[in-house]
């Protein structure tokens, strides 16, 4: 059994999977962003693309995305705050660390990721970065 990713703890198949493959939507703001991390560690760009909406949707470039989450390894993720974006709210934020190695090099990704619910779902929408 594998350990998921997004470093929930939990396994892969009870935690990110299901929202993977469609089986599960995620309720939050924060579910949704462990499971586009891990969507990254796996270079599922599609999941990536149909999770975003608005100005991030619009300057996406699938290919390169899929290209640079395929040569970075990814080592792990810590969430660092929370701000709304619960199972009853429209919006939120969540504000992670997520580290990686690229070409040898130890780096991380400091971002404040925005979310929105439209019918139900939760969309990533901006980000302001660190």
């Amino acid at each position: 059994m594998k350990a998921c990713p997004c470093g929930s703890g939990k396994l892969f198949m009870k935690c990110c999977k299901p929202y993977l493959t469609g089986k599960a939507v995620p309720t939050t703001a924060e579910a949704l962003m462990r499971s586009r991390y891990t969507a990254y560690t796996r270079a599922d760009i599609d999941y990536i693309q149909a999770t975003m909406k608005g100005t991030p949707a619009e300057g996406f470039n699938p290919q390169e995305a899929k290209t640079w989450a395929q040569q970075v390894k990814w080592t792990g993720l810590k969430v660092m705050e929370i701000v709304a974006g619960g199972p009853e709210d429209n919006t939120g934020s969540v504000s992670f660390l997520a580290h990686y190695t690229s070409h040898g090099d130890k780096q991380h990704l400091h971002e404040n990721s925005l979310f929105e619910k439209t019918h139900g779902c939760w969309y990533y929408i901006g980000s302001k970065s660190h």
